[in-house]
This record gives C-alpha cells, structure tokens and sequence, in this order.
C-alpha cells in the first residue's frame, strides 16, 4: 500500500446550514494533512443557505473542494452515489454533513492500510448533542476491547461474519477501498430512507478483510429533524421497501441460497423489529395500517423466520420473541396500539 494514498470524502449535504461549517471545519483540520484529502460536497437541491456555506468553503480550498448540485433531490443515497462517481482517492470516507470527526479519524483509518491490505477499516462512533465543534479528551475515545484483524475468507467465514454483524450497517465511521466498492457494485438505493441497510448488508457479503478499530473517532449527532429521528412521516415505510430491493438484489446476485439463514435472520433486527421500533416511538399514533403492512411483508418474503436456525440454536429474549410471534398472528388495532405502549415504555 503506497504511503501517499489519497482519500475522498465524501459529504451528502440537505438544508444543513446550521450544521455543515462544523462538519467540514472538523474534516479539514484532519492531522493526515490537506494534500491527501478530496473533499466532495454533494448539494442535494437544499432550500435553505447551505449551498452557500459549500461556495465559501470552495473558495477556501480551492484544490481540495469538489462541490456538486444536484440537478434533483434524490436524498442521502443518491447525494452519495454522485459523489462516488466524482471520486478519485484511493479510498472513501462517507461523513453526515450534521456530524464531525475527531482530528486524527483519517489519518488513524488509514494507518493498517499501509501495513497489510483491507477492504474496509472501521471505527466506533458516539452519539453527540452538542451544538458546537468538540472533540473527546483521549480516554473517553477508547472503546471496548483491542484492535482486530478480520479475514472473510471461505463461506463459513461469511456466515459468522454476517450473524455477528461486527462491521455493522452504517456508511459512516468506515474507510473503503475505492476500487472494492466498483468491483462489487455496492451503490446506495436512491430516493428512499435507510439506504444504508441494504448498502451495508451488500458490504458484508463482499468484504475479504477488514480492521476494527476500538477508539470513538466519529461523532453522530442527534439532530431531532434528521431522517431516523423525524416524528410522524410515512417515509419510515421506507425501510420496508428498502427490505424489498435488498431480498430481491440478494436474489439476483446468487446469494440467498449461501447466506438465506444468515440474511433471513438479519432481517428479524434490521427489518421487523427496527420497524416496530419505528411505529412506537416516531408515530403520536402509531399506524396500525402500517403494522399490517409489516405483517404481509414478512409472510410475504420470511414466511419461515420463527424456523430460523439462529432463533432456534440461540432463542430470543422475551421481548423479541413476543414481537416475533406477533408477526404471525392476527391482532387487533386495540391489541397492537397496548403492543405499542409497552414498547414505548420499556424500550426495544
């Protein structure tokens, strides 16, 4: 791995003006230096002055800054997919434009790579309201356990790779290796929320090697108006529909037939009981349309999923099994909102 190696980073940007300078006063204070950074805004048609804020950084680091608008709005996975189409770094680096990074993040991401070769490296990540730029005192970034080394490298490997989830999903708190994410087609669904679930889940099923780093270098905020935390829009029906695309690509790849277990087990967190999660606490009301919607889904395409290997072998909590076995059986509205409060009250 050469010791030059360049990383673009690439930052989606919607209606995020009072966000973004901290975002991207965080990523150019990076200690790995200017020269080796390409940074690539994406304006995905804002309404508000964020475009403006990006003009300002351009004229600010003219050789670093790559800023794109968007002809259309096609939300966070396809503000990204235009930016990986820009990229020319040996490596990317996806940041929220509402988050921030620790000063060393690229250049500590980068350092395994030099060493031995990986597809994809990681590290933890903490959630943060502060509403200025902070960084974490160096015994608060240390997370759980030690550095590891994770070869992918047979099917049984995959499987336990898959079950264990140890990447996990987000865009986010990684580095790629560019020329991984195009030999494998792994792109992000466009004009729908969650997207990074089928993203991450198709990273999985491809990725060779990988190094986890145990330090909190990213910085996610908890922005009551983003996407995950909005109350009350039905674009959280997005997340089934993003279900449908990754069962149906997973199909057409070849790889149900290796990883079904692995991906129908997969789907019993990031897809019914994510959702559930959902109709609880980001509904006044939750929908029980909605709920029925899940149910058809999960007959639908997981009609075996209480047969599950993984549920049998490990079990369930209560709670899980309870929502579980919900899923397959008729319940009433009356029923299902008592269902929702309980969920409300102990948490999922």
């Amino acid at each position: 791995m050469r010791e030059n190696d360049k990383i673009s980073v690439i930052i989606p940007c919607y209606n995020v003006a009072k966000w973004v300078d901290r975002c991207l006063e965080s990523i150019t204070s990076q200690t790995i230096g200017l020269d080796r950074l390409e940074i690539i805004c994406v304006d995905d048609c804002s309404t508000d002055d964020t475009f403006m804020h990006l003009e300002a950084w351009e004229v600010q680091y003219p050789d670093q800054f790559v800023l794109v608008k968007a002809s259309e709005n096609s939300r966070q996975g396809g503000a990204r997919n235009i930016g990986l189409s820009y990229a020319t770094g040996d490596w990317i680096a996806f940041v929220d434009s509402d988050d921030w990074v620790e000063r060393e993040y690229l250049e500590l991401l980068l350092q395994p790579v030099t060493e031995e070769k990986y597809d994809v490296v990681c590290c933890e990540s903490i959630r943060d309201d502060s509403t200025e730029l902070s960084y974490l005192e160096e015994i608060r970034k240390k997370g759980e356990g030690e550095n590891r080394k994770l070869s992918v490298l047979s099917v049984e490997d995959r499987k336990a790779f898959i079950h264990a989830q140890s990447m996990k999903l987000s865009a986010w708190a990684k580095l790629i290796r560019r020329s991984f994410l195009l030999e494998n087609d792994i792109v992000f669904p466009e004009n729908l929320a969650y997207e990074d679930i089928f993203w991450g889940e198709l990273l999985h099923l491809y990725v060779r090697n990988v190094f986890l780093r145990r330090e909190r270098l990213y910085h996610y905020f908890i922005n009551s108006e983003s996407t995950v935390l909005g109350q009350s829009f039905y674009y959280h029906t997005d997340m089934l529909t993003i279900q449908s695309l990754l069962f149906h690509e997973i199909k057409k790849r070849g790889m149900d037939t290796e990883y079904g277990t692995e991906l129908e087990y997969e789907y019993l967190y990031t897809g019914l009981l994510a959702f559930l999660k959902v109709l609880a606490l980001r509904f006044e009301e939750p929908p029980y349309p909605l709920f029925l919607l899940l149910q058809a889904f999960t007959v639908d395409h997981y009609p075996n999923l209480k047969d599950n290997a993984y549920i049998k072998r490990d079990g369930l909590p209560p709670l899980h099994d309870t929502l579980l076995q919900a899923a397959f059986m008729p319940i009433r509205k009356t029923e299902f909102l008592e269902l929702m409060r309980s969920l409300k009250q102990i948490g999922i």
